[in-house]
């Protein structure tokens, strides 16, 4: 079945028109993105987001929690009948001013948690929904377990080059099939700052102004097409969907990326195009990272 998924995503993949570098192997290379879109709170950011992808014809991942998808089931719907690719975000309640993580909790409890959210988002689109993310990047084997029994197809959990990666795979940078299990781990892209490497998302890089942030943006997205690799980004539409310069930012990076040719593909393809490749991921250096409130 997976075999038979990876075929059918990758041919739908190449017949959609990649840059002639991708098949071929010429010099010439178009840079590829996974833009990931992670929304539990405010419906009008995520429209302004969103608006945006629109407008270019940008597919993107989107992940939510089991609350924010009963609330905003039409906006889901919309999305994903347009091609956007949804997802499951798994986040604990917490108290105010506390942080709970899935690997705080018990196995009985996390299942609770991550097929109550599967159910809510597949109810909504009235669809099996194939991938799942968790709060902070944290979980254990009990959560891998749940992930697995689930069906979900990709485990989005992990930050290539830290500690938050499936064991033995801390250098692993492009999606890879998790040892025992039957799902596909797929790492975010890390940037070394402050002394540790930090998932490539909006929040760890709260201290840079807009124009800094747009910056790093166009650096990495050049750096990875350098390596003829794909970036993977994230951003939280109630952080860059309402901070001006955020929100600048993002579409000055849209823009960029487009002036390059970048093609925006979601976690589905982006597997289809590393199995293709027949590679795992490249060197890095493990360490510790947070994603904000990821």
């Amino acid at each position: 079945m997976m075999k038979l998924f990876l075929c059918v995503g990758l041919a739908a993949f190449l017949l959609a028109g990649c840059p002639e570098g991708w098949i071929s192997g010429l010099d010439e290379w178009a840079p590829l993105v996974s833009l990931q879109v992670t929304e539990t709170q405010d419906p009008a950011a995520f429209d302004r987001i969103i608006s945006e992808l629109r407008a270019r014809g940008i597919k993107a991942t989107i992940l939510v929690d089991a609350d924010f998808t009963t609330q905003n089931c039409e906006r889901l719907r919309s999305a994903a009948s347009e091609g956007f690719e949804i997802m499951a975000f798994a986040r604990p309640e917490a108290a105010e001013g506390e942080s709970v993580t899935l690997s705080m909790l018990s196995y009985e409890e996390q299942e609770e948690l991550i097929s109550g959210v599967k159910t809510a988002i597949e109810t909504c689109l009235g669809e099996s929904i194939s991938g799942f993310r968790c709060y902070r990047f944290d979980q254990n084997e009990d959560t891998y377990r749940i992930v697995d029994s689930l069906g979900f197809q990709f485990n989005l959990g992990f930050v290539s080059q830290t500690n938050s990666s499936f064991p033995g795979h801390e250098s692993d940078t492009l999606p890879y099939r998790a040892p025992g299990y039957d799902f596909w781990a797929v790492p975010m892209h890390s940037v070394y700052t402050n002394g540790q490497w930090a998932a490539f998302c909006d929040m760890p890089f709260s201290s840079l102004d807009g124009s800094a942030w747009a910056a790093l943006l166009k650096r990495e997205l050049d750096d990875m097409a350098r390596r003829r690799s794909p970036l993977l980004v994230e951003v939280h539409p109630y952080y860059s969907g309402v901070d001006e310069e955020r929100f600048e930012a993002f579409v000055a990076f849209l823009d960029y990326a487009q002036a390059q040719n970048a093609r925006f593909i979601t976690i589905a393809g982006l597997a289809a195009w590393s199995e293709s490749q027949g590679v795992a991921g490249s060197p890095g250096t493990g360490a510790s990272c947070a994603c904000g409130e990821d």
